[in-house]
């Protein structure tokens, strides 16, 4: 899961929460970065919205 922010304490709670729900979190950076992660979000939606993907679908971040 991306996640970006200002906070270091709320994003480390955050960081806890996501790999508590079993997933990987990466820090994508400052909340500066946020606009790009909703525009992302927008994507996916919209890629549903389309019929192109499913609504349960997401991207991943490979390595």
């Amino acid at each position: 899961m991306l996640l970006a922010g200002d906070d270091a304490d709320a994003k480390a709670l955050l960081v806890g929460v996501i790999m508590a729900a079993g997933l990987r979190a990466v820090d994508a950076g400052g909340l500066k970065r946020a606009r790009e992660l909703e525009a992302l979000g927008f994507l996916q939606l919209t890629l549903a919205a389309g019929a192109k993907t499913s609504w349960t679908g997401g991207f991943i971040l490979a390595q």
